[in-house]
């Protein structure tokens, strides 16, 4: 089957890649139709299924692979403009293919190595389109960032894989490993070694004093930049980091609570941030950083319920996230300014954004029936059994969560408008279109749970 259909998503790439302005439309349904016979052949209700010595597939896999082939598409609808203009459209398609490539390769290896090699070349698109279709000269600055900090975390975690040998490759063997860590590590050097091993996916999800790079990066990104770091890249480092800790479990609570700790005191403060910034890209940022706190917790407890929590809050995120960014960018194209004090009375214009916006800002603070809301609880219940005391942060990360998206939506939807901008400002039936395909799945995945559930079973 699989040999069957990789050829039709190639010739789709190709015709995607030489897409110019007349032939754009079928390009995009081409693409479309690509993609639903791809997703087609993957079930989700198998369980580990090994393809080859180097490719292997299960529950988490293959839900993240739905949702990077869905969000690629978003960006593609959602970069219009770029196309309409013609700003090296050709080359703007390469990258996000190459971006698809490297996410594919690095959710389908079964060897750390090539797990490690896709993980690092997923930087290169991204820092292409950062630094190449970005809005300010600050772009720059933001590509440094991402990144040094990816680098510089992930090199210790390639030296710690090259120590542990070829018996730690093998993401799926599990004889003999607690002998490799008992003989191979000794117990003073096992706390850094676990830090080594994880902390290269801590900085990508991120984790909070390793975050600063978010920030500029989505400050200074285009919108299909945003949506692709927000959507899927930070979830490649909770995808890696559910996958070394499968192997290091018995070694687990040797320093998780310090990252457990340290994850929800960080959205405690983020959460207080957000509610003094004016900048609604910034914002929608810094939010990201505050569920990826949750994630982290329930990863690190090790359990369960944690672990499907974090895999449902990834999906969850990724969707909803990228739908505010894709708003947030609509706005900016009409006023040339992301700032709260500018961009107001939306709802007495554009009503159809507004309702939009609302919903994507109920799904961001985890309101029903949003798949949020059933991540959040398994994640509060896994963090809850780990350790009581923890409750006492944890809804109050959550609870200032809702208030910044609140203030947000309050600022930006509500006022009086800028009287300049009153004459040009319309909804396109298109942009409604991809706002609408983010809350759709966002609020019908919720009906069909048990999907997210077999993967620890």
């Amino acid at each position: 089957m699989m040999k069957m259909i990789m050829p039709l998503i190639f010739l789709a790439f190709v015709n995607m890649s030489m897409v110019s302005n007349k032939n754009k439309w079928d390009s995009i349904t081409f693409l479309v139709i690509s993609l639903f016979v791809l997703l087609s052949s993957l079930s989700l209700t198998e369980g580990i299924k090994i393809i080859s010595s180097w490719v292997t597939m299960d529950v988490m896999s293959i839900s993240l692979i739905y949702l990077s082939f869905y969000l690629i598409l978003m960006m593609y609808l959602s970069s219009i403009n770029i196309f309409n203009t013609n700003n090296f459209t050709n080359l703007y398609t390469f990258m996000m293919i190459l971006l698809l490539i490297s996410l594919l390769l690095s959710f389908l290896a079964s060897n750390y190595i090539l797990f490690y090699m896709a993980f690092e070349l997923s930087l290169i698109p991204t820092l292409f389109i950062i630094m190449g279709w970005g809005y300010q000269p600050e772009r720059l600055q933001a590509g440094i960032y991402f990144m040094m900090y990816t680098l510089f975390a992930s090199l210790p975690l390639l030296l710690m894989l090259l120590f542990l040998n070829s018996s730690f490759f093998s993401m799926w063997m599990w004889s003999s490993l607690v002998n490799i860590f008992m003989f191979k590590i000794s117990g003073g050097f096992m706390m850094l070694a676990f830090i080594m091993l994880i902390m290269a996916f801590l900085v990508k999800l991120p984790m909070y004093l390793t975050h600063l790079w978010l920030p500029k990066a989505h400050l200074e990104a285009p919108v299909t930049g945003s949506m692709i770091l927000a959507g899927v890249l930070l979830k490649l480092g909770g995808y890696g980091l559910i996958r070394v800790l499968s192997k290091i479990y018995f070694s687990l609570n040797l320093i998780s609570g310090v990252f457990l700790s340290l994850s929800l005191v960080g959205m405690t403060l983020i959460g207080l941030v957000c509610c003094r910034l004016n900048d609604l890209k910034a914002l929608v940022a810094y939010s990201s950083v505050a569920h990826m706190g949750l994630v982290i917790c329930g990863l690190l407890t090790g359990m369960t319920w944690g672990m499907n929590g974090g895999l449902m809050m990834m999906i969850s995120h990724g969707l909803g996230s990228s739908g505010l960014f894709c708003f947030v960018n609509m706005i900016y194209e009409r006023i040339h300014s992301r700032s709260l004090f500018l961009n107001k009375g939306v709802i007495a214009i554009m009503p159809i954004f507004t309702l939009m916006m609302f919903l994507l800002c109920c799904s961001n603070i985890s309101a029903p029936p949003s798949i949020n809301l059933l991540s959040e609880i398994f994640l509060i219940i896994s963090v809850y059994s780990y350790d009581k005391f923890c409750m006492i942060l944890f809804p109050l990360g959550s609870f200032l969560g809702a208030v910044f998206t609140f203030y947000m939506f309050s600022f930006s939807q509500h006022g009086k408008f800028y009287l300049v901008v009153h004459s040009f400002l319309t909804s396109f039936f298109s942009e409604v279109h991809v706002l609408f395909l983010h809350i759709l799945p966002i609020n019908f995945l919720i009906l069909k749970n048990d999907l997210f559930f077999m993967l620890f079973n």
